[in-house]
């Protein structure tokens, strides 16, 4: 699933190509509309023209002018992909814009992942409102980490998942920053001292910007709007390498399940 590096990468490549852009027509493909109310979504959007895209943890909520916005979840698999840069064949297409300029911005998401709501109540949507801090705001200190993990009596990398607390951690992420802080993704959250909680802090912030410096991770499904993949899942040094060497101190990585989700870690880096 795209994560906040992935997802931070896409709101950016929206701002610079799709805002200020009027749309001309709203399009479904015949029978993959749903239950999508059709009619009502046309006329708000026709139109309109996108005056923002904000990211809400890994969603994404593109501003209209009209005092609609609609909100994007990309799930597991879904890609947003622009024409004007975007040169393939894109497949299971599920909705696309059709800008004045001419340019699809064509969306390959399950209609039931995306929403269009009145703008003025975007921040009481219930998935938006239990939304916790992002990592990235200036906002989240190791301070404000401490005192969430104090009395939490749940593995650490549940914590990191649950987006009630930090909003835009996945599984992916979650492994790489638990083995840069040498963490053990089995620990209970509230047995971190306080030095443990500023590493893992720095390397919340430092992992997911390197992500974004990578241009994300393309280990799923994930392509900018060009079509291109990132690159961080070629520096992955735990996920996905079950019974390789650790690059630190050569010990195989081992893969286990904490809530549900594979893990990767190396048993002797991290404690």
């Amino acid at each position: 699933m795209p994560e906040l590096p992935e997802l931070e990468i896409l709101k950016n490549e929206l701002r610079t190509h799709v805002v200020g852009q009027r749309v001309l027509e709203l399009g479904f493909p015949e029978g993959k509309e749903g239950d999508c109310p059709v009619p009502q979504w046309k006329a708000a959007m026709e139109g309109a023209t996108i005056v923002d895209v904000e990211r809400h943890g890994k969603m994404l909520v593109l501003q209209l002018d009209d005092g609609f916005s609609l909100i994007i979840h990309l799930m597991m698999v879904g890609q947003l992909l622009l024409s004007s840069l975007y040169h393939g064949e894109p497949s299971d297409v599920r909705l696309v814009l059709r800008f004045v300029d001419d340019q699809l911005l064509v969306g390959q998401v399950h209609l039931k992942f995306l929403r269009l709501v009145p703008t003025a109540g975007v921040g009481e949507l219930p998935e938006l409102k239990k939304l916790g801090i992002d990592p990235l705001d200036g906002g989240f200190t190791a301070a404000t980490l401490g005192e969430m993990l104090a009395r939490r009596r749940v593995k650490i990398k549940s914590f990191l998942l649950d987006q009630r607390f930090v909003a835009g951690i996945g599984n992916s992420y979650a492994d790489e920053i638990l083995f840069e802080a040498r963490i053990l993704p089995t620990r209970i959250a509230s047995t971190l001292s306080k030095e443990e909680v500023r590493t893992l802090h720095a390397n919340m912030v430092r992992t997911l910007e390197r992500g974004l410096e990578l241009e994300g991770s393309s280990e799923l499904a994930f392509v900018h709007l060009d079509g291109s993949k990132g690159a961080f899942q070629n520096h992955f040094r735990v996920k996905g390498r079950k019974g390789e060497p650790c690059s630190v101190c050569g010990t195989p990585i081992q893969k286990t399940s904490v809530g549900g989700r594979g893990t990767y870690f190396c048993p002797a880096c991290q404690s």
